[in-house]
């Protein structure tokens, strides 16, 4: 899957692999080195290939990253790739015998949502954790509903695909 996705990339932006001088692979499920097992079929040219994890923002870090690197002046070609398998339902925890990095999110989200001490199930936790940081800036700032949408109005003008 990330070799079809890096040579698609790649016949894409009509380059060959050796003009890549780092790459920054995005994934969630995959194991610690998914992001070299991706590459390595291309060839191994030893350019420093960077994981990225880092949940529903690991595309855009990948591109941050791999953008920076170029504006930089570090390297004249970067690759951001991602690829993914996801399992079935909503995203869980991996290693359940230690706490969780969303622990004090579930802690603010109690505060938010009623519901959670009573233990009703309120649905799948990542959507709800976005809506409860939309809940938690709105209460902060004084921001409303209105607010948000003015955020998003530059992409639906400078990329129309993206109000269909």
């Amino acid at each position: 899957m990330g070799l079809e996705a890096a040579t698609k990339a790649l016949l894409d932006a009509g380059i060959t692999y050796d003009s890549i001088e780092t790459a920054y692979v995005g994934f969630c499920y995959g194991d610690s080195t998914s992001g070299q097992r991706a590459l390595y079929n291309l060839g191994m040219t030893g350019i420093p290939i960077t994981n990225v994890n880092n949940n529903c923002s690991t595309g855009s870090t990948a591109l941050y990253q791999a953008n920076n690197m170029v504006k930089s002046g570090l390297v004249e070609c970067a690759m951001a790739l991602g690829f993914e398998r996801m399992s079935s339902g909503s995203l869980g925890t991996l290693f359940p015998d230690r706490p969780s990095p969303v622990d004090p999110l579930h802690k603010v989200a109690a505060d938010i949502e009623p519901n959670l001490a009573t233990g009703v199930n309120t649905g799948p936790w990542a959507p709800r954790l976005f809506a409860n940081a939309g809940q938690e800036y709105f209460d902060k700032y004084g921001a409303n509903i209105d607010h948000l949408a003015h955020i998003g109005m530059p992409l639906i003008i400078l990329y129309p695909p993206a109000n269909q």
